[in-house]
């Protein structure tokens, strides 16, 4: 059972994750050209999220800037 108190990070590089949306992409749709899609655009939303998640000012910044 994986609990938030017993849960072990296992790290994931961007190939096997890239790899592992393009397989279920492939499984879902059936076409290759739209599983690539499909695939690239996920990862490309993860990264943007990501990143804007990691760039927003914290409420408590905000707070103490005004």
């Amino acid at each position: 059972m994986n609990t938030p108190e017993t849960r072990e990070e296992t790290p994931v590089n961007l190939g096997d994750l890239i790899n592992l949306f393009y397989q279920e992409y492939m499984a879902l749709y059936g076409d290759e050209e739209l599983a690539s899609v499909a695939a690239a655009a996920t990862i490309n939303e993860m990264l943007s999220e990501s990143i804007a998640s990691n760039t927003m000012p914290s409420e408590e910044e905000k707070v103490e800037a005004a």
